[in-house]
């Protein structure tokens, strides 16, 4: 007779599962009129910067795809992305839109290649290793100019962030090796026009209602967090992990150029939430994006210390060579810990399910 555990894997990640949600409840019914004003906050930056500087370029990028004129490129356009990413033709309107229309675009683009039929998962799984940057609007005006003090700082962020993505889709193909596949155009079954544009406005709307959504979820969170009696360096860490805004708001004052284009690179955790819907479409592990995106920061920060060899700026808006501060003591694990409870939270149920599976195999040799 068969002996059930006294305390199995899925009931560990279950109690895990639990115990986060209902701390993370408590803390908004003990701090409501924060929370409250989070999301208020959260909403205004949404409806002032957020959806006027992204909801035009995803209504382009989905027409653009469904007008099939990805397919239609000239070879000349094409041959970067046939000979430096080995992707097929038809990516290369991908790769060129995530690089100016911001995180959520390159993304969304690449699940509707896959959906169409005119990409494999596996080169899919690769595009969203390194098709995932921010727009020039945000990196330039917002961080640039209104966080640095000038655009020229904007700028260097800017190409350093695109050259450390073209070098992450270099270094990738070696990991996934497939022979391309070239694809048909699909111009003559496009639906007319004014079809395309209800249907590009339509999941556009759809996509830009999720992005709101997690922006004023973390933005809840962000202002619990500010109510907390948490030591000032903790505190602002902590909220840079969760948001890229915050991040930016907090490294830009230290001075630190090549860790701002790491962590611009980087995202942050609301910007990984709102990509998880593509990464889910295709297939990509959690791990495996974060690595992605550990390897696009590591090579935006490289690409951001060359460039600065290059190319100076004035001393009195942002010093270059200012060493880093060190954190604090206790925030390290604090920020450990927050990492860890978001991706239990997101990626817990498919993680319990491995290991539970895991914990069966090893049952059934103990009992053999």
């Amino acid at each position: 007779m068969q002996k059930k555990a006294l305390f199995s894997v899925r009931s560990a990640s279950f109690l895990a599962e639990a115990g986060c949600l209902c701390a993370l409840m408590a803390l908004l019914l003990v701090f409501p009129k924060e929370s409250a004003a989070g999301v208020a906050q959260g909403l205004r930056l949404c409806y002032t910067s957020l959806i006027g500087s992204l909801l035009p370029f995803l209504v382009l990028s989905r027409l653009f795809l469904l007008r099939g004129l990805h397919c239609r490129l000239p070879p000349r356009c094409t041959f970067l992305t046939r000979k430096l990413f080995r992707l097929p033709p038809c990516c290369a309107g991908v790769v060129a839109f995530s690089m100016v229309g911001g995180y959520p675009v390159g993304a969304s683009m690449t699940a509707q290649l896959f959906t169409a039929g005119e990409i494999t998962r596996k080169q899919g799984q690769r595009m969203l290793l390194f098709c995932v940057g921010p727009g020039p609007a945000f990196v330039v005006s917002a961080v640039g100019a209104g966080l640095c003090g000038t655009a020229k700082a904007g700028a260097v962020l800017y190409f350093a962030v695109v050259l450390g993505a073209m070098l992450s889709g270099v270094v990738t193909r070696f990991f996934f090796r497939e022979p391309i596949q070239e694809t048909r155009s699909r111009s003559p079954s496009a639906p007319p026009f004014a079809v395309c544009v209800s249907e590009a406005v339509r999941q556009s709307a759809d996509a830009m209602l999720l992005i709101c959504a997690f922006v004023a979820l973390f933005s809840a969170l962000l202002g619990v967090l500010d109510a907390l009696s948490l030591p000032a360096a903790v505190r602002s860490e902590t909220a840079a992990l969760l948001e890229v805004t915050n991040a930016c708001g907090v490294y830009a004052k230290k001075g630190a150029l090549p860790l701002l284009a790491a962590i611009i690179a980087w995202g942050g955790v609301c910007t990984h939430c709102q990509l998880a819907p593509s990464c889910a479409a295709l297939g990509l592990p959690y791990w495996r994006f974060a690595l992605g995106r550990a390897l696009h920061a590591g090579l935006s920060f490289l690409c951001c210390r060359v460039i600065l060899c290059f190319i100076r700026l004035p001393v009195n808006v942002l010093a270059q060579n200012a060493a880093f501060r060190p954190a604090a003591k206790d925030s390290g694990l604090l920020s450990f810990c927050m990492i860890m409870m978001c991706a239990l939270l997101l990626f817990g149920s498919h993680l319990s399910i491995r290991l539970q599976k895991g914990a069966c195999f090893l049952r059934a040799d103990v009992l053999q």
